[in-house]
């Protein structure tokens, strides 16, 4: 058998660091656009995720490497266990968690928090099914944004490669202003996911 000549090697001449590209342009959308469009699909693409005992400094870090603004939190069983955001992290929750009892406040610093002091978990979500958006319109998923008030959407669903009930997919209310040159505006709580119901229902 004869072999072919190695490609040559290199040592690292200069300073190098990991890509930190911008994440692909995202294509126009308008209001009438199916829903699907808006999504992203975690069986077409990656979903990023995180340790629940992570500073939440380092979870930044790497969301700002990857590109994105949410990552979903593993519990150390690696079942998922919540999601946390970069608003979270750069809002009001860790100084919340500093000031509270669980913290003790003589020793107690921002890199003393952890991705679990300041993340969604599971418990709290308010999901949408993904059947429910098959034939939905990217007017409704605003609706869904402003009657839940918050900037991430989750979806669940099944798949035809995973038979259980996964996440699905998100929707960022980012990519959908960056889709559509609107300005969300979202500031109102949703106490129910039945109140975001009832908007989908009624856009």
């Amino acid at each position: 058998m004869s072999y072919q000549s190695a490609l040559p090697l290199h040592r690292v001449a200069n300073p190098i660091t990991l890509p930190q590209c911008g994440a692909p342009k995202v294509p126009r959308m308008t209001l009438a656009d199916p829903a699907l469009n808006a999504l992203t699909d975690f069986t077409k693409t990656a979903a990023f995720s995180i340790g629940l005992d992570e500073p939440i400094d380092h979870a930044l870090l790497y969301m700002k490497t990857v590109g994105v603004r949410l990552l979903f939190v593993l519990g150390n069983d690696g079942w998922l266990a919540g999601l946390v955001t970069s608003h979270d992290i750069m809002g009001e929750k860790p100084m919340l968690y500093l000031q509270s009892m669980d913290c003790n406040h003589t020793t107690c610093t921002r890199s003393d928090v952890l991705v679990k002091n300041v993340m969604a978990p599971i418990s709290e979500w308010e999901v949408i099914d993904y059947v429910d958006i098959e034939n939905a319109q990217i007017s409704q998923v605003i609706a869904a944004f402003k009657a839940a008030g918050r900037r991430h959407l989750v979806v669940t669903g099944y798949s035809e490669s995973c038979p259980e009930n996964i996440v699905r997919g998100i929707f960022s209310a980012t990519r959908i202003e960056q889709a559509t040159s609107l300005q969300l505006e979202i500031v109102s709580m949703a106490k129910s996911f039945a109140e975001i119901e009832d908007v989908l229902a009624h856009s």
